[in-house]
């Protein structure tokens, strides 16, 4: 079963953003996948379809799109709307039903503007679909596989378990699966022990399950401030990507406005997969 059969990918056309197209190609192996090729125009010199500015950049996405189709990705289709760029996206993102919108947080134009301040959160908050952010982090081996190593945090809850689905349907590509779970506050020694031993019982549990999948997985339990520990934990493994839900109790309570996921989405250096509501999926 594929995951993502409707994609958007949003790109400001740099040289850096085209690592999406190979993010792409991992997430979304099958190429029955249709794909939405989206560059939103804001700058009032270039929204003439008869300028040169409009006419170079739907040349450099045709481009992209020649690179996929010939990946065999043939249902393919670019986009350039204008105005507000993340707004643009969420419309164009509603309108086509997708199952995945894929951004990059490194090259120029309005991605990188926008991750430094409020605006990618306020497209997580508005997405009902799940969300890909690109992180070229410095630590990253030229060729190493997105799914190599993928780090879940996990409080328990539904929403945070909705990674398994992804797991379970890209299982033949993933080298390997961490799930984390951070314990922030414990009354005394004794509550700290049997708190940890408790997330140890449950994360043990889900290793086991995704070895049914034919997964490889571990598991890391760790005290303190959950985002610092995700970062730590995530630096030491080397993780590839962070697969983390938008809601849920504890951990990863309201992305947009939580402080650990906040945190998380603006310092972390790995890429990142956002996953939406469960009652929004």
């Amino acid at each position: 079963m594929n995951n993502f059969s409707k994609v958007l990918l949003a790109t400001d056309l740099s040289p850096a953003s085209g690592r999406l197209t190979d993010c792409l190609f991992e997430l979304c192996p099958d190429t029955g996948t249709e794909v939405a090729l989206v560059h939103v125009l804001d700058d009032d010199e270039d929204v003439d379809p008869h300028s040169t500015g409009y006419r170079q950049k739907q040349s450099r996405l045709k481009r992209c799109e020649d690179e996929l189709n010939k990946a065999g990705y043939e249902h393919t289709s670019i986009m350039l709307p204008v105005g507000e760029p993340i707004e643009r996206i969420n419309e164009i993102a509603d309108a086509l039903d997708i199952d995945l919108a894929m951004l990059a947080s490194h090259g120029k134009g309005f991605i990188r503007s926008t991750l430094l301040g409020s605006t990618t959160f306020d497209l997580a908050r508005m997405a009902n679909y799940p969300l890909f952010i690109d992180k070229l982090h410095h630590g990253n081996k030229e060729g190493k596989s997105l799914l190599e190593t993928v780090l879940v945090p996990t409080d328990f809850s539904r929403e945070s378990l909705a990674a398994l689905g992804v797991i379970r349907n890209l299982r033949e590509h993933i080298g390997e699966v961490i799930f984390v779970y951070v314990i922030e506050k414990s009354r005394n020694a004794e509550d700290l022990r049997e708190q940890r031993e408790k997330a140890e019982l449950k994360l043990a549990e889900l290793v086991e399950e995704i070895k049914i999948f034919g997964v490889e997985g571990r598991a890391r339990v760790a005290k303190g401030t959950p985002s610092k520990q995700l970062q730590r934990i995530a630096a030491e493994a080397d993780a590839s990507l962070i697969v983390i839900a938008k809601t849920g109790a504890g951990l990863v309570k309201v992305l947009p406005l939580g402080s650990t996921a906040q945190n998380l989405a603006l310092n972390t250096d790995r890429p990142l997969l956002l996953l939406p509501d469960v009652e929004d999926n």
